[in-house]
């Protein structure tokens, strides 16, 4: 899998950040969430991770400008 950086809080490694795989999808850098006190069901696989809204933002401005 490649991923396209589309933005991040910052250069280096280990920072949310937001990128576009090769196949189209989206993928999430961020801070694990432990879902326990949450009413929340995951798949097995699955974690939740939070990252800055204004990340967010930024990547979905990215996604519409390709």
């Amino acid at each position: 899998m490649r991923l396209t950086p589309l933005t991040a809080v910052c250069s280096g490694s280990g920072c949310p950040a937001v990128f576009l795989s090769d196949s189209g999808a989206v993928v999430v850098q961020g801070d694990h969430v432990d879902p326990s006190p949450l009413t929340v069901r995951l798949s097995p696989g699955e974690v939740l991770v939070q990252i800055p809204r204004d990340v967010l933002l930024a990547a979905a401005r990215s996604i519409e400008a390709l």
